[in-house]
């Protein structure tokens, strides 16, 4: 991972909606740094599409509640950033693809926001024909985004926002409704962008992928960040994932529960490298 250099920076952040009593965010202190690959994880409630709306100043701007602390993005203070000008710098796709899907064809939503930057219409047209093709869904150009199937669209929303090439990239579970091997397309791609520059913030409970391609994994529960670290160093904390319920990759959980027998400072991150520490490890005995 390249030097630590903070491009979003979230100080003592509160936040709670109109309607409710109770803090959703609670004193968040987190730095993401630029060029880094992170994933965010937790339960349902935790907070985490809350989060990821600070850092595009949807909150406080938008998303209506009482908000203190301080969000930088680049430097720059949220609260005196309008949406429109962060766009460019962090794009965010949400689960609900229905609020980002606002053109008549799928091949027009992906072609908006190039335009709207003044892009020509030819350029920006073959640019997204070639993101729709990344993305896997070439063949749903003409169609119109309300007759797509909800992984489809979550596609398409996905595509929308690559075509971009924010400096920030942000998927709030957008791949929770897409098959396996779409899942593992938008993961190489989050790679491929990552690799050219682009910081990737992925929030999802795909753990066994986020074990292989995350520089850090971020903790989050109740509103705050429980632990922060490399894959290996986090998924040592076992018992704090078991008790706010979110999972560990298999391969590592299957090898901590085999527990003295098969000791060791160093978590498997993969079949391949579990399959050798058992091999070591059955030849001492």
């Amino acid at each position: 991972m390249p030097a630590q250099e903070a491009v979003i920076t979230l100080e003592e952040v509160y936040y709670k909606y109109p309607t409710s009593q109770d803090w959703v965010l609670r004193g968040v202190n987190l730095e993401i740094y630029r060029g880094e690959f992170l994933g965010l994880v937790g339960t349902t409630s935790a907070g985490k599409t809350t989060l990821c709306q600070c850092f595009n100043g949807l909150i406080p701007h938008y998303t209506l509640g009482t908000f203190s602390g301080r969000v930088l993005v680049e430097g720059k203070d949220t609260s005196e950033s309008d949406v429109a000008s962060l766009s460019g710098t962090v794009g965010v796709v949400f689960q609900d693809a229905d609020a980002q899907l606002v053109m008549s064809s799928v091949l027009e939503e992906v072609m908006l926001g190039l335009t709207m930057r003044g892009m020509p219409g030819r350029q920006a047209r073959d640019k997204a024909r070639h993101m729709l093709e990344k993305i896997g869904i070439p063949h749903l150009a003409e169609r119109p985004p309300y007759a797509l199937s909800g992984g489809q669209k979550q596609r398409a929303a996905i595509a929308a926002v690559m075509v971009m090439r924010p400096k920030i990239l942000v998927l709030d579970e957008a791949t929770s409704e897409l098959d396996s091997l779409t899942v593992h397309r938008i993961f190489d791609l989050c790679q491929e962008l990552n690799e050219q520059g682009e910081t990737i913030v992925l929030v999802t409970h795909e753990m066994e992928l986020l074990s292989q391609y995350a520089d850090r994994i971020v903790l989050f529960d109740a509103g705050q960040v429980l632990l922060q670290g490399p894959p290996r160093q986090v998924f040592q904390q076992a018992e704090t994932f078991q008790r706010v319920g979110v999972r560990l990759p298999q391969v590592t959980e299957l090898v901590q529960s085999l527990g003295p027998r098969l000791a060791t400072e160093t978590l498997p991150l993969s079949v391949a490298e579990a399959q050798q520490l058992i091999e070591g490890g059955s030849g001492d005995h």
